[in-house]
């Protein structure tokens, strides 16, 4: 696919914060840079994540966002390697996925990629702060988890607040959040999970 630039990045890269929103929508913040693979209203840059981010500059952004985009990337460790590099040393990524209990993920033929507590451990090499511990020499991505929310919601009102009371209790230490995804994940599935990190320092 043919990157193609809709506005003046420059001008946007030129004032800061830079807020660049991957898989924006047709909803982009004001003031951020959107980014999507269809052109919609508010989309500033149309391209394929999977095939990174070379229209920005190593080092120029403070903040990516991306709700309910990564899951649907192919190329996972080419998207990770390219936030990294284009962000600020002391940038950070904002992102929001389904979590592999949820139901609904399944129903969405478009999601190619299953997320888990442990799935951000595959990029970090030092500071992994649970328990489990997964193979980090696949890639020489590095990057700092900042912290991990599992979030647990529902349609009916009920239900929510039960699963609101659930997301306090999963998410009260690293320790719960590592035993309910062992042992309790299944019989009380989560929606998503919000995860913020940085390159390395």
């Amino acid at each position: 696919m043919t990157t193609r630039v809709l506005t003046n990045l420059d001008a946007m890269l030129a004032k800061r914060p830079v807020v660049v929103e991957l898989g924006c929508g047709p909803k982009k913040k004001a003031g951020s840079i959107g980014v999507d693979a269809i052109e919609l209203p508010g989309v500033d840059v149309v391209t394929n994540l999977n095939e990174g981010l070379a229209f920005l500059p190593d080092a120029s952004v403070d903040r990516i966002e991306s709700v309910h985009t990564f899951e649907h990337l192919s190329d996972i460790e080419t998207v990770i390697r390219e936030v990294v590099r284009v962000l600020r040393p002391d940038g950070e990524c904002h992102i929001t996925v389904p979590h592999f209990s949820n139901p609904y993920y399944y129903s969405d033929y478009t999601h190619t990629t299953p997320w888990g507590l442990y799935s951000m451990g595959y990029f970090c090499k030092e500071g992994w702060p649970y328990r489990r511990k997964v193979p980090s020499f696949y890639n020489d991505v590095q990057v700092r988890m900042i912290s991990q929310k599992v979030r647990f919601t529902s349609d009916f009102v009920v239900i929510k607040q039960i699963r609101k009371l659930i997301e306090v209790i999963v998410n009260s230490s690293r320790l719960m959040q590592e035993l309910w995804e062992g042992g309790w994940c299944w019989q009380l599935p989560a929606s998503e999970l919000r995860i913020v990190f940085g390159k390395r320092k």
